[in-house]
């Protein structure tokens, strides 16, 4: 089973391979964040990594978002909980400038033995279904014409 220990070692393994320091996702300032830091191999979007790592360790790991979000680089769990979808089509159109990162972060975690089997159930929307099964519960609900 993934544990939290294990998403620390992808992250490490992660950032060492674009030769960023892992504090180095972390964003500084709010209003002005660091979203590309050069490397040894030219610049790399610290913003697409954290999106990456975020996203992959919340669908495959038995975490917590706030525990994700926080050893990722955010400051809070807001952003992996608002860029999920976006991440998503990223993902699904294969994006020429988010895919790569993924791509090689599903490498890494392959060769660290991350288990890719089970997968986070997220449900965005439920649909809204009238239950009258309790029929004095029924009796006393007001129903509006064009409300």
């Amino acid at each position: 089973m993934n544990t939290q220990e294990k998403a620390k070692q992808l992250i490490e393994h992660y950032c060492n391979h674009y030769g960023v320091a892992p504090e180095k996702l972390r964003r500084r300032n709010k209003y002005q964040p660091s979203r590309v830091v050069l490397s040894e191999d030219g610049y790399v979007n610290t913003s697409a990594m954290r999106m990456a790592l975020g996203y992959f360790i919340y669908m495959h790991f038995p975490m917590r978002v706030i525990e994700v979000a926080k050893i990722v680089g955010y400051t809070d769990h807001s952003p992996l909980s608002s860029q999920r979808k976006t991440v998503q089509h990223y993902i699904k159109t294969q994006d020429p400038y988010f895919y790569p990162y993924y791509q090689k972060l599903l490498e890494i975690a392959e060769l660290m033995g991350v288990n890719t089997e089970y997968k986070r159930l997220t449900q965005n929307y439920s649909t809204f279904v009238r239950c009258e099964t309790n029929e004095e519960f029924a009796e006393q609900i007001k129903y509006y014409e064009n409300a």
